[in-house]
C-alpha cells in the first residue's frame, strides 16, 4: 500500500512539473488508485449510465492516470471532450504529445462500477468546450459500433477485453481465425499484450517477433480461410494478407500462422509465423 501511495506522489509531481495547472482546471491531476481490470458492459447499459451531457473520468489502463470529459454525442458510441485544457494535456500526454487514432484500453468509474472501455486520441468532428483540443473523440464499449459503417471494431473491442482483463478466457474459447486476429490487431494497435494469450512461449520470446509490434503508424489485413493441409481440429494453417506503413513506408506481405491446440477444449496457439 505504502508503495502505491509513494507512486500517486511522484506521478503527481511529475504531471505538475509537465501540465502546469491553469484556472480553468476543475481538480489536480494526478495518479488515479486504479483496479486490476473493469467490468465488461453492453453498450446499450453503459448508454444509460454515461447520458449525453455527463461529466465523467477516463482512467488509462497502462499509466493510471485520468482526465475528465464530458459526453457530448454519440449513439452507437460515446463521442467526449476533455472538459479542461488541463484534461486535454493529460490525454495528448498519453499519446506521447501527437494525435492518434491508436487504442488504448481505459477504465470508468461510474455509480459505482468500474468499466472497461477503449478509446482513441484523435480530434474530429465538431467541439463546443474552451479546452483546446479541435473536436471530440470517441469511447467504445463492448458491442458498440462506429457511426458511419456501424460495423464494430475489432481494435476497440480488444482493449475493452483487455481493460476487463479478459484476453485469456476470449482466446480460450476462440476459433483459429479468431486467434490470428488477436495476433493482427496486437500488432496494428502496437500492444503485444493483447496477442500474448494466443502466442506459445517461444514466440514469445523471439525478438524478431516482437519487433513486429514496433513502429507501425496504420494498418490494414485480410484473414483468409484456413489451409486443410492438417486436420483441422488439432493443427490448420491460416494466412493474412498485411498492408502496413511505417518508417520505411507502405509494406504489403503475407504471414502464414500454423496453428495448433492439444484438444477440442483447449484454446488455439500460434506455433509458427512465416512473413
Amino acid at each position: 500500500m505504502w508503495n502505491k501511495i509513494m507512486t500517486g506522489v511522484l506521478l503527481t509531481a511529475c504531471l505538475s512539473f509537465f501540465f502546469p495547472h491553469t484556472s480553468e482546471a476543475k481538480e489536480p491531476l494526478t495518479y488515479f488508485p486504479i483496479v486490476k481490470k473493469g467490468e465488461v458492459v453492453e453498450w446499450e447499459k453503459v448508454n444509460k449510465l454515461l447520458p449525453k451531457g455527463a461529466t465523467f473520468k477516463v482512467v488509462d489502463l497502462e499509466t493510471g492516470f485520468y482526465f475528465q470529459v464530458q459526453r457530448r454525442a454519440g449513439n452507437k458510441h460515446a463521442d467526449v471532450q476533455p472538459l479542461t485544457r488541463d484534461d486535454t494535456a493529460v490525454l495528448k500526454h498519453l499519446y506521447n504529445d501527437k494525435w492518434s487514432w491508436n487504442r488504448r484500453a481505459i477504465l470508468i468509474p461510474v455509480k459505482g462500477k468500474m468499466l472497461a472501455g477503449s478509446m482513441h486520441g484523435m480530434p474530429h468532428g465538431a467541439g463546443a468546450l474552451e479546452n483546446g483540443f479541435p473536436g471530440h473523440f470517441c469511447i467504445h464499449f463492448l458491442g458498440s459500433s462506429t457511426h458511419r459503417s456501424r460495423n464494430i471494431d475489432p481494435s476497440h473491442q480488444f482493449m475493452i477485453l483487455k481493460a476487463g482483463g479478459q484476453l485469456s478466457k476470449y482466446a480460450a474459447g476462440a476459433s483459429a481465425k479468431q486467434a490470428v486476429s488477436m495476433f493482427l490487431v496486437g500488432m496494428k494497435q502496437r500492444d503485444i499484450k493483447i496477442a500474448t494469450p494466443v502466442l506459445n512461449k517461444t514466440l514469445l520470446a523471439d525478438p524478431t517477433i516482437k519487433e513486429l509490434f514496433k513502429g507501425i503508424t496504420s494498418m490494414q489485413y485480410e484473414i483468409r480461410s484456413p489451409s486443410t493441409r492438417y486436420p483441422p481440429v488439432v493443427r490448420t494453417e491460416i494466412r493474412a494478407r498485411v498492408k502496413k506503413y511505417d518508417d520505411n513506408g507502405l509494406q504489403t506481405d503475407t504471414f502464414t500462422f500454423l496453428m495448433e491446440r492439444k484438444s477440442m477444449t483447449d484454446g488455439w496457439k500460434i506455433m509458427k509465423i512465416r512473413f
